[in-house]
């Protein structure tokens, strides 16, 4: 059951305060946090918890590198620049 540990919480150093494992495993658009291995392997089995709710590209989708800031800051303001001309 993909709700069963929702309601555990943690203090998330990413953010700076508590929060439940609902919220990291939603943060995404639906989809964990990054952070979300390191963050709560210690209150439970969070491997196994990913593998046995995720599919193999889902998983590989979670544990990837979070884009640069700057990179969003760029593609950011390449969006803006268009809708200014429009």
């Amino acid at each position: 059951m993909i709700e069963q540990y929702d309601s555990e919480e943690i203090y998330c150093r990413k953010l700076g305060h508590h929060l439940t494992f609902k919220y990291c495993r939603t943060e995404r658009e639906g989809y964990p946090c990054t952070k979300i291995l390191d963050c709560w392997f210690e209150k439970f089995p969070i491997e196994n918890f990913i593998k046995e709710t995720y599919s193999e590209a889902e998983i590989a989708a979670i544990t990837a590198s979070p884009r640069p800031k700057v990179a969003t800051l760029f593609d950011l303001i390449e969006q803006a620049k268009k809708r200014a001309e429009e």
